[in-house]
Order: C-alpha cells, then sequence, then structure tokens
C-alpha cells in the first residue's frame, strides 16, 4: 500500500495521537520507505496546547521529539488531506465515520490487526503513558509491516 498522508487521531491530540504521529515518522524512515506527510489532530482538540509533559518525557526516552507539537482540530479540510486516518478506538472511527462519511473506507483503529483499543493516559501516571507507548509502538508495527 502506499500513501500521500496519514492523519493519526485521538481525543484532546496531546498525549496519544502526537506520540504515534512520531513514532511512525520513526518507524517508516527505518523502513527506509518513501514517507508520507504524517500529522495528527484531535476530535475535542484542546487547540494550541503542547504534548502532555508525560508524553513528552515517554517519547524523549524513546529517542522522539515532540517538544514542538502543538494540539490542532479535527476538521473537513484536515480529514480530506489524508489517504490514511489512524484513530485510537473504535468510538473515534465511528464517530468520525458518522460525522465525515466520505471517510469510510480510511478510517482504521491503531489496534485493529490485534482487536484492541489504546487506553487515553490523560490525566494518569507515568506508568499509563509507558503503557501507552508500549500498546502504540507495537500496534504501529503491524501496521508498518502492510504500509
Amino acid at each position: 500500500m502506499k500513501f500521500n498522508s496519514i492523519l493519526v487521531v485521538c481525543v484532546g491530540n496531546i498525549c496519544r495521537s502526537p506520540y504515534a504521529e512520531e513514532k511512525l515518522k520513526y518507524l517508516l524512515r527505518q523502513k527506509n520507505s518513501e514517507i508520507p506527510i504524517i500529522s495528527s489532530a484531535g476530535i475535542s482538540a484542546l487547540v494550541g496546547y503542547p504534548a502532555d509533559k508525560l508524553s513528552i518525557q515517554v517519547a524523549a526516552e524513546r529517542g522522539l521529539d515532540l517538544s514542538s507539537h502543538v494540539a490542532r482540530q479535527l476538521s473537513i479540510d484536515i480529514l480530506q488531506k489524508n489517504d490514511l486516518i489512524f484513530v485510537m478506538d473504535t468510538e473515534q472511527k465511528s464517530f468520525i465515520e458518522k460525522k465525515y462519511t466520505f471517510t469510510k473506507g480510511r478510517v482504521h483503529c491503531i489496534g485493529s490487526w490485534r482487536n484492541e483499543n489504546i487506553i487515553d493516559p490523560y490525566q494518569k501516571p507515568y506508568e499509563a503513558f509507558l503503557r501507552m507507548a508500549d500498546h502504540i509502538d507495537s500496534c504501529l508495527l503491524d501496521w508498518v509491516a502492510k504500509i
């Protein structure tokens, strides 16, 4: 499969999707593949906020830099510009496909190959962010093998 652009979506665009965005870029570079444009947004974004400090910390421990991330709101324009849209859970998938019917067939749960959702670590301790990162890492490896 070849994609020109990939969007990663979560709720606030400060914990899961910024981490997944940077991890996906890293994994595709490691694969030596042509890297599509990869970005992220939130269904109820904390617009203008940086990534959560614990997401930044966990990412840095894994060689990823979220320091310049700024949360943005999901919009029709953003959705129309992306070939593949990753979400964190089945509720987000349903919400996007119902509200933006033109996205059907392009929205996929990151954990779909494992039939799993990525739990939101927002306002939880460091360990929850570690579990989130581990889960996203393993689920993205499944996708990178197919992209």
